[in-house]
């Protein structure tokens, strides 16, 4: 059922953007510092678009990377701290009365 939700959501999706790319075929001129292009205005945004995904996983994976690195060193003090307890627990007690 929900595998069906998504791939109906996805056709609604594509034909959206289908019907949006025939209507919008004017050519338009994008500037760059270094020249110019020309291409129609759906693939403009869709390119927008892709770069502004591509922007965003990259700050993501930055993000996760960041986490992971995080987690192993707290892990690896975490295993530092349980040897150190397990090495007291079988030291014997000294009792000097």
């Amino acid at each position: 059922m929900r595998k069906m939700f998504f791939w109906l959501l996805f056709a609604l999706i594509f034909i959206i953007s289908a019907a949006f790319a025939a209507f919008n075929m004017t050519a338009v001129t994008v500037n760059f510092y270094f020249g110019d292009i020309t291409l129609p205005l759906a693939a403009v945004l869709v390119l927008a678009m892709l770069a502004g995904v591509a922007l965003g996983v990259i700050v993501l994976m930055m993000s996760t990377l960041k986490l992971r690195y995080e987690n192993r060193r707290l892990q690896h003090k975490l295993s530092v701290s349980e040897q150190e307890i397990n090495s007291l627990r079988i030291l014997p007690i000294k009792d000097k009365h």
